[in-house]
């Protein structure tokens, strides 16, 4: 794996994991445009593990809050715009968020195998990519848009869990469906994007847990180009704490619909260039 490789998909991996975009499948469409060797499991791991530190620092005061409310029974300080309240149970919150992780868990062990063969796909990918664009067009469309996170029931953030497990295809966005998701459970706009934040930490240190797992048990971790591997973990937390920030602000006021062009006209150029034997 050569520099620009590391820093082209750490940055990749970064902008586009929060984004409802899909990160997996910009990093496999990344490698299949340059013609770049795989860069491994260990690399996709450390810039998962870039993106999941963004996400705790970003959030720190909703996890520390987190973490003490469990502990003694107080509340969470969402800040949701309109409300700087803690009206939420630590307690609550958390079993709300351990609920909606539940079936992206399942279904990427169901799927484990196939994960790293015919899903990882260039046409695959695209097809899931036209998948995303259809998520969230339904989130648009037919989302109610009411609740506050801090109103949220366990029906709500089931219906945003459900549709995260769907991210386990590379191409479909996590943080896209599961603010359709979200959104599709009546939730706002600013409380389905909390809910995404929050839902990143044990679905991505959960992927990175396993990537690792199979690594270590399989090849060790031995003759690795850590230099490479620990600058891609940084360029990606960078960037990817850059596009937490942003997207916060923009979603508080803008739609889905340059996202929904964006991976729509992206999946059918996929698709064109493969009919062509490109």
């Amino acid at each position: 794996m050569s520099l620009e490789q590391a820093i082209v998909l750490a940055i990749v991996q970064g902008l586009t994991e929060f984004l409802p975009v899909s990160s997996s499948g910009h990093l496999v469409l990344s490698s299949w445009i340059f013609n770049w060797p795989d860069q491994g499991l260990v690399f996709d791991a450390a810039v998962h593990l870039g993106t999941l530190l963004a996400v705790l620092i970003y959030f720190r005061r909703t996890w520390i809050t987190l973490a003490r409310g469990c502990y003694n029974g107080g509340a969470v300080f969402l800040m949701e715009v309109g409300d700087t309240s803690p009206t939420i149970p630590a307690r609550r919150l958390l079993m709300l968020i351990v609920i909606a992780s539940i079936p992206i868990a399942i279904v990427g062990l169901l799927l484990r195998d196939s994960l790293e063969t015919t899903l990882r796909k260039p046409e695959a990918v695209a097809v899931s990519l036209l998948g995303t664009a259809v998520l969230l067009t339904l989130a648009e469309v037919v989302g109610a848009r009411t609740k506050r996170l801090a109103a949220a029931s366990a029906r709500d953030t089931t219906i945003a869990g459900l549709f995260q497990a769907a991210a386990v295809l590379p191409g479909v966005s996590r943080a896209g469906s599961t603010m359709a998701g979200g959104m599709l459970g009546n939730l706002n706009r600013d409380a389905a994007a909390r809910l995404s934040f929050l839902l990143a930490v044990p679905a991505i240190g959960g992927a990175s847990l396993f990537l690792l797992v199979d690594v270590i048990s399989a090849e060790g971790l031995s003759d690795r180009p850590w230099g490479l591997i620990i600058l891609g973990a940084f360029v990606s937390f960078v960037t990817g704490y850059a596009a937490i920030s942003w997207l916060m602000r923009v979603l508080r006021t803008r739609s889905f619909r340059p996202f929904i062009a964006y991976v729509a006209i992206l999946g059918i150029a996929v698709l064109i260039a493969r009919a062509f034997g490109v």
